[in-house]
């Protein structure tokens, strides 16, 4: 099975210090809107299972041989708001907000992908699953959820991301060996992001 995905194609670079001030001023604004809320109990979304096996595997190729090209929404926000918090505020109730304001900072990409999220560094999501906004950990692309609702046809599956002429693909997913190397090959080389 062939699983067509976009493909970013983008350079990193230092967050640019504006850029992390506005991630600042956006996280304080959605603990604001947490604080203001009648029952912020009832903000919490329900967590999306983390994908496991062989359809673990060929996600994580998917959205490493794209780079993440779905991350470049994320810009200063990373779609962070007030029921993010409620979960986070929920999972570290010893924590006061400038210590999870802190969580966040701690955790940006040294080098992130110039105009998309703060988070999306080359190696993939610099937040784990806990701390992201339940929209990342849930969102997959077309290329993706098609293949999820026929993973269990699929013996074999390889990636192709393609934008503007350029291509590139991953190594053939077997059911039976998955392969353990996410990385992608094509014309620009090894890809190295992903969804983590």
């Amino acid at each position: 099975m062939i699983v067509t995905v976009p493909l970013l194609n983008e350079t990193t670079e230092r967050p640019p210090p504006n850029r992390i001030r506005a991630l600042k001023k956006h996280l304080i604004q959605a603990l604001r809107n947490l604080r203001a809320a009648k029952r912020p109990d009832r903000l919490i979304q329900r967590t999306t299972e983390e994908p496991t096996g062989f359809a673990a595997t060929v996600l994580a190729a998917g959205c490493a041989t794209c780079q993440g090209h779905c991350c470049k929404g994320g810009g200063d926000h990373a779609y962070i708001d007030e029921r993010t918090m409620a979960r986070v505020r929920r999972d570290n109730p010893r924590l006061d907000a400038r210590a999870i304001i802190g969580l966040y900072l701690e955790r940006l990409a040294p080098r992130s992908y110039r105009g998309s999220c703060l988070f999306h560094g080359a190696e993939g999501c610099t937040l784990g699953r806990a701390l992201r906004a339940e929209l990342c950990n849930a969102y997959y692309c077309n290329g993706l959820r098609d293949f999820l609702a026929r993973a269990e046809a699929a013996d074999t599956v390889q990636i192709v991301a393609a934008r503007d002429g350029d291509e590139r693909r991953s190594p053939v997913i077997s059911r039976a060996a998955p392969v353990h190397d996410r990385r992608g090959s094509g014309r620009k080389g090894n890809v190295k992001a992903g969804r983590s």
